[in-house]
Formats: C-alpha cells, structure tokens, sequence
C-alpha cells in the first residue's frame, strides 16, 4: 500500500489546534512543536512499531489536546481534507479487500499514543468492519496486526483459499500458507486473519464476485474440454487478478481455490444458475 504524504503538518496541526474564531485549544509551544516534528520522524524510522518512544516526555502537555483534535478529522470538520485525501487513495479497505474504506483506524491507538492522534501515517483506510474487529487491540512490538503502510511483505504467494463443493453450496475457508514467509511475519498475517474473521465475513462478497464473473462462466459452458478450459480461466484469472489488486488478494485466492476443487470444476452450474439470493457460501 503506497505510503501516504503527510503533507504541511505544521498546517494541519494548527488547523486542527485552531477554533474558527482564531482562537487556540492548545498554544504549542516552540519545543513541542520541534518535538512533534522528530515524534513523526521517529515513527517512521520505528515503521509504526509501538515503543515507549513514541510517548516522548516533551509532549505530555499537548498530547490530550492532540487527541482531541482528532475528532477534526471528521467529516465536515477542519481537517476533513486529511480524511478525504487518504480514503481516496484506496479502491477498498485495505485490510480484508471487500468492503469500503469509509473510516480511519489508529494502526496504534490513540488513547496510548495520543501525540499520534491525527499523524496520517497512523491513520489507515478501513471500512467499518474492520475498525471494529481490531478494536482496542494492544500495541505490542513485533506482534499482532501489519502495519498497512510500512510492512514489508515478500512477493511470493501465501493466500490460501480451501474450497468445500458439496450439492451446489461453496464452502471457503481462507489461510495463511506460512512456507515461504518469516515465521513471525506468518504469525501476524495469521492473527490478522482470525482477528478480523476474513473466513466468516467473506461469504456474501464471494457470491457477489461469482456471480459477476457468471458471463464469463458461461463462455465455455457445453464446449468440447469444458472442465480443463474452465480450470484454465480460473488459473489465468488468478495471475490478472495478482497484477491488478497485488499478489495475495482473497479474490485471486479463490480463484485457485476454485481450479483445485474437482467438485467444482465437474458441476459449477448447480451453484451459478441459481438466482444470488439462493447463493449460500461458507
């Protein structure tokens, strides 16, 4: 996910610190403005890593105004431009790939790191179910959720989608296969998973996606080989898929899941000549 500018933060923090009236909730002083400066330096270099660090003793007295001036952000707000500008530099919630960004998570919390409150490399585009699967989840180093903005993740292929065809239901349940990944890495990406309960939430938007995919099933509906041409469509579909969205996108996920699934390369027509709303998955 690109790395969002932070833009003038001088501006935004006066923005945000400044009634309409002129005046001030909190008058930053000259020192704490230079600390908030290496504050949003220092997270960087910590690729937004929780550290006592980022809890500098210089900012204790402007941190509670920071907190609030998050509500700012909001629409309608002073600083509403900050949360349109990083809500537009996404498709879809970047954390499951489904729903739409339409609010902004604290990667670390802003009641434990309140000087971050309104930092826009600390605030990433979620839609609400995420927001609220992560909830109050404690910053720990090295643990728990991926940073959106800093990890760095390998292009290789670690995405799994497990494919279950029985009387035309689909069954998915998606994983994180950790071979080719850093153990720990594995074990965020997994804890991110199972923390926003990808498998259970996606079942709508798999049936969604199928069925807008039903034309192109269609196509090779009766033709001689149908079964390998399917299997073929759905691989080569995986590969688009990975260049257009990034490598490990649940979508291309299923896409392989599907071409593995003999049940479902036998007999795909039980489950997509039904109207969407007969559709059941997972």
């Amino acid at each position: 996910m690109r790395l969002p500018d932070t833009g003038d933060i001088d501006d935004q923090i006066d923005t945000a610190l400044t009634l309409k009236n002129g005046a001030k909730t909190h008058d930053l002083t000259a020192a704490e403005r230079v600390a908030l400066h290496l504050l949003y330096a220092d997270y960087d270099q910590r690729l937004g890593e929780p550290d006592a660090g980022l809890q500098p003793p210089a900012l204790v007295g402007c941190a509670d105004a920071l907190l609030d001036a998050y509500g700012q952000v909001q629409k309608g707000r002073r600083l509403a431009s900050l949360r349109n500008t990083l809500l537009r530099a996404v498709m879809e919630c970047p954390l499951c790939g489904s729903g739409d960004a339409t609010t902004l998570d604290h990667h670390l919390p802003k009641d434990d790191y309140r000087a971050l409150a309104i930092n826009p490399r600390n605030l990433v585009p979620s839609c609400q179910p995420c927001n609220r699967a992560k909830g109050t989840l404690a910053a720990l180093a090295g643990e728990g959720m991926i940073h959106a903005y800093f990890q760095d993740v390998p292009d290789v292929t670690f995405m799994r989608a497990d494919v279950t065809y029985l009387a035309g239901s689909l069954t998915v349940v998606f994983s994180i296969e950790p071979a080719a990944l850093d153990p720990a890495l594995a074990d965020r990406l997994t804890f991110q998973l199972d923390r926003l309960k990808l498998t259970e939430r996606h079942p709508d938007a798999i049936n969604l996606f199928l069925f807008g995919q039903k034309v192109a099933f269609r196509l090779f509906k009766g033709m001689p080989g149908e079964r390998d041409l399917l299997r073929q469509f759905l691989i080569d579909s995986a590969t688009t898929l990975d260049a257009d969205l990034g490598l490990n996108h649940w979508r291309a996920a299923l896409f392989r899941g599907l071409a593995a699934c003999d049940a479902f390369l036998d007999d795909p027509w039980t489950y997509l000549d039904r109207p969407p709303r007969a559709m059941h998955a997972g």
